[in-house]
């Protein structure tokens, strides 16, 4: 098997790469409705793709960039938060897409009324 084939297929560079990208596509989306209706659930699924893109680089970057020798530089309290940040930025990020949705919703049925 080429290299190159190799990277995208075994190593998942291609399902990262769809991620990222429709993370992106959610969020630039939420852009939109939030300044076209003036929605306060579009800035939070705004804000909750953001961390959703911003856990998912982590997890492809953490394992290039967090060895051991960085884990000892920054101690105890350093090592925890390198490894409680990704659960809680893709908690959070999902929350903020689903109270988004939520809220746009409920926005756009009390405008109807």
């Amino acid at each position: 098997m080429s290299p190159l084939l190799e990277i995208f297929i075994e190593k998942g560079l291609l399902l990262d790469t769809f991620g990222i990208l429709g993370l992106g596509l959610v969020g630039l989306a939420a852009l939109k409705l939030a300044r076209s209706h003036r929605s306060w659930g579009g800035t939070m699924m705004a804000l909750g793709a953001i961390a959703l893109i911003s856990a998912r680089l982590y997890f492809l970057l953490s394992r290039h960039f967090v060895t051991d020798s960085v884990l000892d530089a920054v101690g105890p309290l350093g090592y925890a938060v390198i490894y409680a940040l990704p659960p809680l930025l893709l908690s959070f990020g999902l929350a903020g897409v689903v109270w988004g949705l939520w809220g746009h919703e409920r926005w756009l049925h009390e405008e109807r009324r």
